[in-house]
């Protein structure tokens, strides 16, 4: 297997969703690799790391201090963001001459990754690799940074060899604007054995079991809450309020109570727990009575909702609880869910359709093994397997050129 450099916003292990699906491609010693991040604060220090970290320095954003002139200010931020991938392609080329590889890949998550990896394996002269987790001009609301990074989508999709996507709407948007890109479709992958849970039908003891008294359901949504989730999210708890207690929001989240409140997820139904680890994350959604996957109705970045293909998709649908998917109409993620029948899916910010779902859910127990069974089923196309085949096809075909 080729050597591989990674410049990434979240190397693995980390709680971040990107960590964790490179983490599952890249297995224990699969690849030799080498991650480069402003972020490796992140890492998770309870958990193994595999391959080499360095730390790139943090961008300084402006070239110099703030201007109170405001067009002025727009050429500073400009200037100093064009610096900063500059400055970050020579940190890559020094890393990777010290530790030399076989190829370059930059991961979409901040306007510097993806320009600076692709102009530090032109001057290498080494082949370049586009991750994309989310659309890299759309995921930043329309102004400098969308300007910037239209502008270099165009430099580093020329550039690449190889353009990865989660899924097919991506790549569908990614084709419209860069019409040669030659792009794969690797499924944000889950291992499927792992997810099985304790061996021999062992009943796990419950992280949060429930009380003699509780007779409310509980509805659980594990991972970050961000602007892209915070309409849907809003829409649940009103429908929680419509209900009058016959459901709970448990989130489990490293946001802090602040930040949950900003979002709008306040209420008397509604209870915040700290992150958990990923095993422990897994076995909270299998004690789940219903699980929430929500992708915002009102949101800046649209674009970014209608692709998105959240990390915790595959973990939802190989839990055996059902999902219920509060998502836009047309997106990825509420297309797949209802194509499949994997989830009950809420595609308009209607709460009383929402309220009505909840209840389906909790009086419909044929409904729900319909849905459960469905989504093992769609849970096959994230298997971990296939998502490293599949992996490790691209760089196979890179040698070929």
């Amino acid at each position: 297997m080729p050597r591989l450099a990674i410049i990434t916003t979240a190397a693995p292990p980390s709680a971040n969703g990107q960590a964790r699906v490179l983490g599952a491609l890249l297995g224990q010693g699969r690849f030799d690799t080498l991650f480069l991040s402003d972020q490796l604060r992140e890492l998770d220090p309870h958990e193994p790391r595999s391959g080499v970290y360095i730390a790139l320095s943090q961008p300084s954003f402006q070239l110099i201090r703030t201007i109170k002139n405001k067009h002025l200010q727009r050429l500073n931020n400009a200037a100093g963001l064009i610096r900063d991938v500059k400055k970050r392609a020579r940190e890559i080329v020094a890393a990777v001459r010290a530790h030399p590889v076989d190829v370059i890949i930059g991961c979409s998550g901040n306007p510097f990754d993806l320009p600076s990896a692709a102009l530090a394996a032109k001057r290498l002269k080494l082949p370049f690799v586009a991750y994309l987790f989310d659309d890299p001009v759309y995921q930043w609301e329309a102004g400098l940074y969308r300007v910037l990074a239209r502008m270099w989508e165009k430099r580093w999709a020329a550039q690449a060899a190889k353009v990865i996507v989660p899924n097919e709407v991506l790549a569908e948007d990614v084709r419209s604007r860069v019409q040669r890109a030659a792009i794969s479709v690797i499924r944000n992958p889950v291992d499927l054995v792992r997810m099985e849970g304790k061996p021999g039908g062992q009943r796990e003891t419950a992280l949060y079991p429930r009380s003699p008294a509780q007779s409310s359901l509980t509805v659980v949504y594990t991972g970050s809450v961000y602007s892209a989730q915070a309409s849907s999210f809003r829409n649940l708890v009103a429908a929680l309020d419509l209900l009058g207690g016959s459901f709970q929001l448990h989130l489990h989240t490293a946001q802090s109570e602040e930040q949950v409140r900003d979002a709008g997820l306040v209420g008397p139904y509604v209870r915040r727990f700290g992150h958990l680890p990923q095993e422990h994350a897994l076995q909270r959604q299998r004690e789940a009575d219903i699980l929430f996957l929500p992708l915002a109705f009102q949101s800046p970045i649209p674009e970014v909702v209608r692709s998105s293909a959240p990390a915790k998709i595959a973990e939802y649908l190989a839990s055996g609880r059902p999902v219920l998917v509060h998502a836009p109409r047309g997106s990825f993620v509420s297309s797949f869910f209802a194509a499949r029948e994997a989830g009950l899916v809420v595609d308009e910010p209607d709460v009383e359709a929402l309220a009505r779902s909840l209840v389906r859910l909790s009086e419909e127990p044929a409904l729900c093994s319909r849905l459960v069974a469905n989504a093992k089923a769609a849970a096959e196309e994230f298997d971990i397997g296939k998502a490293r085949e599949a992996f490790a096809a691209v760089f196979k075909e890179i040698a070929r050129q």
